[in-house]
């Protein structure tokens, strides 16, 4: 396994740590380069060590939510911050071999080698680095039920109106299909005038099926086509749009549970 100390290089390559400024149609959303999560993680961890047993990558990608703690193993979502090459046809199958090599010579409990070989898996392997545009950041559970616990507070939805919602579904209530625009705007997914940000729901719903940009983009210009109410459109969308390992109707509901 080779490990690549330039991935400092990489994450430095902008100059100081930067988050972008969320403009108001990002609402709640986070965007952040490399370089920012970089310094965050230094700054964190007190460490510039670039060795595999070092835990910056680990952080970095718990940070951009490209880490899976729990099968300690990167995730798709970090695709975002790559540049492929179009003339590339093979780049991950190599990418993937890579990782299983990684996986093969560390063990589980040793996340932190994992997390460093797996992101020279991708820098030697998948792509250039998007080192100038910052990349949407996820929403963690956690934060995901803080922003629909917003919304119902904004909406004034009220116990009879959560139980109804409980009882028969989001997109069934008209108070739901109004939450759920209202996360959806809120989380920087969507916008009444322009829609859809496929990219940060790719990255929010895992939708990792290769059908999900072409299904999620085609789909909503249909629905805006029955000149539906903003709710309901929104609402349909969600539930009907995006092909994904993660529904995000069914995110929304969990939460809603949580804090009914």
């Amino acid at each position: 396994m080779k490990y690549l100390a330039p991935l400092l290089l990489f994450f430095v390559a902008t100059g100081s740590g930067y988050t972008q400024d969320v403009t108001p149609t990002h609402h709640s959303a986070t965007q952040k380069m490399p370089s920012t999560l970089w310094y965050e993680c230094v700054n964190y961890l007190n460490q510039t060590d670039t060795e595999p047993g070092n835990c910056i990558y680990r952080c970095i990608a718990l940070l951009a939510r490209f880490w899976d703690d729990r099968r300690a193993r990167v995730t798709r979502t970090i695709d975002r911050f790559y540049l492929t090459d179009a003339n590339d046809t093979d780049y991950r199958n190599r990418t993937e071999q890579c990782l299983e090599e990684t996986r093969d010579t560390f063990p589980m409990w040793e996340t932190c080698q994992r997390a460093t070989c797996g992101m020279t898996c991708y820098n030697d392997q998948f792509g250039e680095v998007i080192t100038e545009r910052p990349s949407f950041i996820p929403f963690t559970e956690l934060g995901h039920r803080r922003v629909v616990r917003e919304c119902v507070d904004i909406l004034q939805i009220g116990a009879v109106a959560r139980q109804a919602i409980l009882n028969e579904g989001l997109v069934a209530v008209p108070e739901g299909r109004c939450l759920l625009r209202c996360v959806l705007l809120r989380e920087g997914l969507y916008n009444d005038w322009r829609g859809p940000r496929v990219g940060a729901l790719w990255v929010q719903t895992e939708g990792y099926e290769d059908r999900f940009f072409d299904t999620a983009q085609k789909c909503f210009p249909l629905l805006k086509m029955e000149t539906l109410e903003p709710c309901e459109l929104a609402a349909r969308f969600a539930a009907e749009c995006l092909p994904a390992r993660i529904s995000f109707v069914d995110a929304v509901y969990k939460a809603l549970c949580s804090i009914s």
